[in-house]
C-alpha cells in the first residue's frame, strides 16, 4: 500500500489529469475525415468467450491471450459466458428504467450530486460533462443566473445515478474490508455528502435489491478479469491482489434520451447526432458495461486506410455479453501499450439515422484498485510525461470527476 506521502497529492493528479486531456485532444484531432464506406477492412471490437478461463490453466492462460491482443490494438472487448445472471441484468435495466421515468422530480432533487463530495446521487441531464471541451454555453448560462439543471445546447443529453462500494454490496467480501476507504482518503462517512444515497425503498421497491444483486455479480467477474490482464502481461495471475485488498468500485445508471429532431439536411443530422457522452477515456483499471439493445457507443480506433489517423465504429450490440475497456490505470502501469479507450454515446447518428427508439439504457461498473494505492509504470515499462507519474488512485478519480462540472 502507498503511503500519502509517496503518492496521495492533488498535484500529481492534476498533472495527470492535464496530460490525459491533452492526449484526448491530439487523437480527436488525428480522425480521419473521409468515408467510411472503404474498402479496406476497418477494425471491429472482438467477442471473447470467458467460460474457459473459469475450467483450467491453460483456459485462462489462452482467454488472457485474447484479451491482451484486444488491449494492444484498440482497448475494447465483449464478453460471454460471464456469469452473470440473465436475471440480475434484466432487473437492473428494469430499476434503471423506472427510476428514470417514475421517481417524482422532488424525490430525485434529494438525492442531487451537488449534495455530495464524492458525486454520488442522482445527476439531471447536462449537469455533466466527460470532456471540458464539449461544455460550450454550459458556463455561460450558469454565470447568467440560467438553471444550472436545465440541459443546455451542446451539454451531454444523458441522465444518470451513481453510486460507489459499499460492504452491503458485496457479499462475496474480501479479507481487509475494514481498510476501505474513499476517493479522497478517509473512510466512508460520516454524513450523507461522503455516503451513497438511495431512493426510499416506498418510492422505489426493490431498487436497492437490484443494485445489490447485479453489483455483486459485476465486482465478482472484475475481480476474476483483473487475474486475466495479469496473465496477459506476463504477471502471475495474483500480481494485483495486493492492490485490491479494499477496491473501489462505481457504479451507474444512465439514460441517453432518444434522438431529438433538428433543423437541417438529413445529411447533417446523421453527422451530428446528439450528444448522450462526450468523447472521454474512463479513469480507473477497466469498465464493465451493460446496455440495453439500442445502439449509441462509439470507439475510437486506428484508421488502417490512413496512418496516423483514428476514426470512430459502432460497438455491435449483442445479447448477453457485457463490453469491457481500458481505463487510465491500465494505460499507466503498461506504459501506454495499452491505450484508455476513447469512446462516446452519440445518439440518432450514423446508426440510428431516423433518431427511432426509446432511449438507452447502460450500467457501467468503473473496477479500481484501492484507492490509497499508488500507480505508476510497471517494472521494466516506461511511459513520457506527466501521465505516468506516480498517482494516488483515488485522488485522481476524484480529479477526473470534479473536471466534469
Amino acid at each position: 500500500m502507498a503511503s500519502a506521502e509517496q503518492a496521495c497529492t492533488s498535484t500529481s493528479a492534476l498533472s495527470a489529469l492535464q496530460a490525459s486531456h491533452t492526449t484526448l485532444t491530439s487523437r480527436l484531432a488525428s480522425i480521419s475525415s473521409s468515408s467510411p464506406n472503404r474498402p479496406i477492412s476497418t477494425p471491429s471490437i472482438p467477442l471473447i468467450d470467458l467460460s474457459p478461463s473459469f475450467s483450467s490453466r491453460e483456459g485462462e492462460n489462452q482467454t488472457a491471450g485474447l484479451i491482451h491482443s484486444a488491449c494492444s490494438k484498440i482497448g475494447f472487448f465483449q464478453i460471454s459466458n460471464h456469469g452473470i445472471p440473465p436475471s440480475a441484468c434484466s432487473a437492473i435495466l428494469s430499476a434503471a428504467q423506472r427510476f428514470f421515468h417514475t421517481l417524482p422530480r422532488d424525490k430525485k432533487e434529494a438525492l442531487h450530486i451537488r449534495h455530495s463530495k464524492l458525486f454520488r446521487g442522482w445527476e439531471p441531464g447536462g449537469y455533466t460533462t466527460v470532456n471540458p471541451d464539449d461544455r460550450r454555453k454550459g458556463k455561460e448560462q450558469e454565470e447568467g443566473g440560467g438553471d444550472r439543471d436545465e440541459e443546455v445546447e451542446g451539454a451531454e443529453s444523458k441522465e444518470g445515478f451513481n453510486w460507489g462500494y459499499e460492504s452491503s454490496l458485496d457479499p462475496h467480501g474480501f479479507s481487509d474490508a475494514g481498510a476501505y476507504v474513499e476517493l479522497d482518503g478517509a473512510p466512508p462517512g460520516p454524513g450523507t455528502e461522503r455516503l451513497n444515497v438511495w431512493p426510499a425503498e416506498e418510492d422505489m421497491p426493490g431498487f436497492k435489491d437490484a443494485v445489490r444483486n447485479y453489483y455483486a455479480e459485476v465486482l465478482r467477474v472484475a475481480r476474476h478479469l483483473f487475474r486475466l490482464f495479469a496473465l496477459g502481461l506476463g504477471l502471475e495471475a495474483g500480481y494485483f491482489d495486493g492492490m485490491c485488498s479494499h477496491p473501489g468500485g462505481i457504479g451507474r445508471l444512465l439514460y441517453y434520451p432518444p434522438f431529438r429532431e433538428r433543423e437541417g439536411s438529413k445529411e447533417e443530422k446523421e453527422r451530428e447526432g446528439q450528444l448522450g457522452l462526450g468523447a472521454h477515456t474512463d479513469y480507473e483499471c477497466f469498465t464493465l458495461l451493460l446496455t440495453s439493445a439500442d445502439p449509441g457507443l462509439e470507439v475510437l480506433v486506428p484508421d488502417p486506410a490512413h496512418e496516423g489517423a483514428e476514426m470512430w465504429i459502432p460497438a455491435p450490440v449483442r445479447e448477453g455479453v457485457l463490453t469491457v475497456n481500458v481505463a487510465d490505470f491500465l494505460s499507466m502501469w503498461t506504459g501506454g501499450e495499452y491505450r484508455s479507450a476513447v469512446h462516446r454515446v452519440v445518439m440518432g447518428g450514423a446508426q440510428d439515422t431516423e433518431g427511432k427508439g426509446e432511449g438507452r439504457y447502460s450500467v457501467p461498473f468503473f473496477f479500481s484498485i484501492n484507492y490509497d494505492e499508488k500507480v505508476e509504470p510497471l517494472p521494466g515499462r516506461k511511459g513520457k510525461g506527466g501521465f505516468f507519474k506516480p498517482v494516488c488512485a483515488g485522488e485522481y478519480v476524484l480529479e477526473r470527476l470534479r473536471a466534469t462540472v
